[in-house]
């Protein structure tokens, strides 16, 4: 189901990126599937996940937001002790420090502050799953308008 005209460069991407979240994530690995929720062709899909290598990502386990977020406190903690063992009056960060610290500090805050459609499609889909045990047609529904809510965030 192939969308007619051209899409734009920002339009490409943020499908394809929700392709590879369905993918990866969701399991969803028909292209037919795929090209159906995207709007975009099969032969685009298969372009994507060999271009993109999808199925290494797939096999590979992808950090969680709270992994990484972890991973870089680790980080600033590390630094901060480095500088704190400095003889006294020297006690500071060089400025190729003092920018790696700036950059964990900030990435720290937008994890932190932000959730992406990454979280927002595993929350759903969380959701979905545990609707779909006690109601198969409620959770169709929830299911279509949560994926109407994440197009419309695509776009």
């Amino acid at each position: 189901m192939a969308k007619k005209g051209r899409l734009t460069n920002e339009q490409r991407d943020r499908l394809q990126e929700h392709a590879r979240l369905l993918y990866t994530k969701e399991n969803i690995t028909s292209q037919k599937e795929l090209a159906e929720k995207t709007g975009v062709s099969e032969k685009t899909i298969s372009e994507w996940i060999t271009t993109g290598n999808w199925k290494k990502y797939k096999r590979n386990t992808i950090l969680t937001r709270e992994e990484q977020l972890i991973n870089l406190q680790d980080e600033l903690v590390e630094i901060n002790e480095a500088i704190k063992a400095k003889p006294e009056g020297a006690r500071f960060a060089d400025s190729k420090v003092a920018n790696v610290r700036r950059y964990l500090i900030k990435d720290i805050k937008d994890l932190e502050h932000e959730t992406g459609i990454k979280e927002t499609v595993d929350v759903l889909t969380l959701f979905i799953n545990e609707i779909k045990k006690d109601n198969k047609e409620d959770a169709q529904l929830i299911g279509k308008y949560a994926h109407a809510y994440i197009q419309s965030k695509l776009r």
